[in-house]
């Protein structure tokens, strides 16, 4: 995330013509999650072992541990996340949790990827669709937090407050990541003030099946491709996808949303199920 204290967006070296990036490389300031409201996070699990589980992980380099993107375990066989983070060798990821039950002798809570499911009509240059299953095996020895339901049944009625999560670097100049969660509140933007705001090159189209989200001074940004946000009904209803620079007042971010993706997702946890 940004560091919202110095005011000053951070420009992404990594940049089309447009201005336009996706949030492949750090996060804007937040909050730390432990000092979150258990009760306006229904998705963590507080526990004798670390206090804190979210389902919100960072997808790492599995060479290098190095932190790629952000995403979220929906169950206790897969996860999703954007499209444009993953390619198409599993063994180049694995996904990383806080620390948390794990089985004797491993070092990190972490789940392995064993496949990559990427939306069919996903588009590398206008972001549409920007979403990607991931099948994975959890490393835990205790997966009851798993039970609650984290999908929205619709996208209908969606408005109000959010709040995006992720691992993202906490200082631009040293771009040292985060090891632990940090969240940042947003409003859920029409896509109609969304295409007002970004412009018709940059907004997304109104069948690419995303949803904007803007804040004072707070925004996804690179590294926090992937990432969740978490709405008013406590669902997972977006993944953070593209932006246009990094917290610049009035311009919204761009998200793949979930409830869009429903049907999508089902067919698939269906047809790759263990």
């Amino acid at each position: 995330m940004i560091n919202t204290l110095s005011g000053l967006p951070y420009r992404s070296e990594f940049t089309n013509s447009y201005g336009i990036h996706s949030y492949h490389g750090d996060l804007l300031r937040r909050f730390r999650c432990k000092f979150q409201d258990r009760q306006s996070i229904p998705w963590f699990t507080y526990t004798e072992y670390s206090g804190i589980q979210p389902r919100a992980v960072s997808l790492q380099n599995a060479s290098s541990s190095q932190h790629l993107c952000g995403g979220t375990i929906i169950s206790p066989y897969y996860a999703l996340t954007a499209a444009h983070c993953v390619q198409s060798n599993e063994d180049q990821y694995v996904l990383q949790l806080n620390n948390y039950c794990v089985p004797e002798g491993a070092k990190f809570p972490t789940a392995t990827v064993k496949k990559i499911i990427k939306h069919e009509k996903f588009d590398p240059v206008t972001k549409a669709h920007d979403i990607a299953l991931l099948r994975i095996t959890l490393h835990l020895c205790d997966k009851s937090w798993l039970k609650e339901q984290i999908l929205p049944k619709s996208s209908f009625g969606l408005s109000g407050e959010c709040t995006i999560y992720g691992y993202g670097f906490q200082d631009l100049e040293t771009k040292e990541t985060s090891t632990e969660l940090l969240a940042g509140k947003l409003e859920i933007v029409s896509l109609d003030e969304c295409r007002r705001e970004l412009g018709p090159y940059v907004a997304p189209d109104y069948d690419s099946g995303m949803i904007c989200a803007v804040g004072e001074g707070v925004d996804a940004c690179q590294g926090d491709s992937g990432s969740p946000l978490i709405c008013s009904r406590g669902k997972l209803e977006g993944i953070s996808s593209y932006g246009m620079s990094c917290a610049v007042p009035g311009l919204p971010g761009v998200y793949t949303s979930v409830a869009a993706h429903l049907n999508w997702i089902r067919e698939n946890m269906k047809y790759y199920a263990p």
